[in-house]
This record gives structure tokens, sequence and C-alpha cells, in this order.
């Protein structure tokens, strides 16, 4: 696969850590749980494939580098600080670089952050889910709300100040009362940026299960809906304010490098199932273990899917991604990008929108309000490219 040569432009570097102390019942990302006699190994090939393929990416300076997962911050703090060193010797990193770890509450030891400070990471991004014990016992947690209460107080007496916290709506058994607590506790906690994503029930997962025989106690798509307009208002009150559907931030803080997703800018992308994009083309990763290791042995990529993405196929994803966001899409960059004018064919739609006050129109932007997100999925399929 060969990557754009351009020095003016700038990525992003994921890389997937897929281990785990077990695996949570909602997820379906690929991990590695009660794997833990592979890490040295993984790592060994991780480390092959990055030096296999870093040379396509010598064209992009990196400014955001995101260590996701798995539980990037179970496996030892040796192999973070073994990566590290590694990345910095093979890609041209900004000197403002935003450098996140994913981490899980429980495994937030001392020793660990400083490791992490030491190598420059200045993000943390925690997965706490809820605060509620009972509810983090359904998801298959391991930790409490003590423990991240706790430990999200101790990174920042340890002098970390960019903290994410990640959250579910939508549990199992969750009620009003569970998620306003939630929201006294982030408030309490005072950090610069929070996630809240719906839970959605994935095929291969023992949710999806459970879901089937009808033990999931789930809120109604109403009350989710009500909960979602609560948690933007509240945490709107709390000086942290929605940029992305899912996403809150005090200004400035901001996930730059998860807004080059959402912005459709270049990001690489290594380790067991993985994907990266390099401003026209998409890749995936062997999810399988045995796959991903083995095309490393003979110096190949590790890809299982490589999708050359037509104009047509960049415009919409375009549309899509940037209208996740609360700036919208410009209509000017996608007539000066694509050509295209996105009014033609879809006037009426969007004054319908409009009228209903499920959009907004300004400047060269459109863009969905706060209740607009609730109905995305239908302006999508309904928009003409």
């Amino acid at each position: 696969m060969t990557k754009t040569n351009n020095l003016a432009n700038k990525a992003g570097l994921y890389i997937h850590i897929p281990f785990c102390a077990s695996k949570c019942y909602y997820c379906d990302f690929s991990t590695m749980p009660y794997q833990d006699k592979r890490i040295d190994e993984y790592f060994y090939y991780l480390f092959e494939e990055i030096k296999l393929l870093s040379m396509d990416w010598q064209g992009f300076e990196f400014d955001t580098i995101f260590l996701g997962g798995g539980t990037p911050n179970y496996v030892p703090s040796e192999k973070i600080i073994q990566l590290d060193k590694l990345i910095k010797s093979r890609f041209n990193i900004s000197e403002e670089i935003e450098y996140t770890i994913e981490c899980n509450p429980e495994y937030l030891e001392e020793n660990k952050v400083k490791d992490y400070l030491n190598c420059g990471i200045n993000r943390f991004s925690v997965g706490v889910q809820t605060f509620n014990d009972s509810i983090l016992k359904k998801l298959g947690r391991l930790h409490t709300g003590e423990i991240a209460y706790e430990n999200i107080l101790k990174l920042k007496a340890l002098g970390v100040e960019n903290i994410s916290l990640d959250f579910i709506m939508g549990l199992p058994g969750q009620r009003e009362d569970s998620l306003l607590n939630d929201l006294s506790i982030i408030k309490d906690l005072d950090v610069n940026h929070i996630s809240y994503y719906d839970l959605i029930i994935e095929e291969n997962t023992r949710f999806n299960f459970e879901f089937k025989k009808g033990n999931l106690n789930l809120p109604s798509e109403d009350a989710n809906r009500k909960y979602y307009h609560e948690v933007i208002s509240f945490l709107k009150n709390i000086g942290i304010y929605q940029y992305e559907i899912s996403n809150f931030s005090k200004p400035g803080f901001e996930s730059k490098h998860n807004l080059k997703y959402w912005h459709t800018l270049p990001y690489a992308a290594f380790g067991l199932g993985a994907s990266g994009y390099d401003g026209s083309i998409r890749y995936t990763n062997h999810h399988r273990y045995k796959d991903y290791i083995n095309s490393i042995k003979q110096k190949d990529a590790p890809t299982e899917i490589i999708d050359n993405l037509s104009n047509e196929d960049r415009l919409f994803e375009k549309i899509i991604m940037n209208m996740r966001l609360i700036e919208g899409v410009s209509t000017k960059e996608l007539a000066e990008k694509f050509d295209y004018d996105i009014w033609k064919d879809n006037t009426e739609l969007i004054k319908s929108y409009e009228k209903n006050n499920l959009i907004r129109v300004f400047d060269d932007r459109i863009a969905f309000t706060d209740y607009g997100f609730d109905i995305s999925n239908k302006f999508f399929k309904d928009l003409l490219i």
C-alpha cells in the first residue's frame, strides 16, 4: 500500500494494544483477554510491523498519538516505554504533540503513571462507564466507583492536567438518579473532557446473548434520549461544552486525535485489528492474531481490508463525519474539494429540517441541533449525493 508523500501533511498515529484482564460484556473490540503469556510476543511483532511500514509515512508529521485497546495500562509499563522509543525513532513527531493513553481505573498505579509521563504522554482517557457499582458488575467491569474516583484524583495529584473520562448511557438498570449521580461526581472531579456514548448491543458479545434471551433491563429509547439531553445541559452548565455527538470538553481540550477522524484527516494505525487512513485509502489489519503475526513473519503488511475510496465515497464520508461535529459541514469546502453543491438536490430536505429546528444553517455551514442529532441517521438516508 502506497501512502501519499506530502511534507505539508499532518497525521495522527494510532497503536492498538489488545490485552485486557477480562472481556467486558458489551465489548466487541479486537481484544485478547486472559492472554498475558502473549504480551512479549505481541509487542515483538507490533514493533516489527512498525519497522516494516513506518517508511510509508515519512511524508507526514505526527501531531497526535493515541494508544488504544484493549487496556494499554494493563501491560507492564516497560512495554509502553519501549514502544515510545521506537515511535520517536521511526516517525516525525511534532513538538506540539497530543499523546493519549487509554486506561482502566484499576490499573492506574503510580509507577505506571510516572513512566507514562516520562514518555511525554500528556492525555489520559479513563474508561469509567459509570460510578454505580451494581451497574459496573452488570457490565463485567473490574473496578468500583470508588476505585475510579480515587485513581482519577491520584492522576491529578501526580500532575496530569489533561484527563478525559468515558461513560456509557442506556446501561442495564440505569435510571435517571444514577445518571445524575454520575454527573454530580463528574462536576466534583473537574476534568477537561467527557465522552458519553450510547450503549450498542454488538453481535459477538455476551450482552447480545442476554438481550436475545430478554435478560437485559435497558432504559427505553425515550428515556435514553432524555438522558442524553440532560447530559448536554448539565455539562454545559459546568463549562464542558459539546463539540461532537458524544464528546464534550472545556474550551481548548477537544480531542485533537479524534478530530482527525471526524475531519477525515490521515492517521496511521498499527497493531491487531487497527484501522488507518491516508486520505484516499482505508485499511484494517487482521483481527485474527495468527493471521496478524504470520503476515509480519513474511514481511507483509498485516492488512485484511484495503478500501480505495471513490470520490463519491469520500464525499459522503466527509458529510457524515463532519456533521457529527457541532460546527457541522462547510458547503464551501464540499464545493472546493469535491465540486459538489449540497443544496442542488437537497434544498427541500435541508429547509424542512431547519424549519423543525433539527438543522442550523449559518455562514457556509450546515449542522445538526442538539435534537437534530437524534434523527441524524434518517437525514443521511434521505440525503441525495
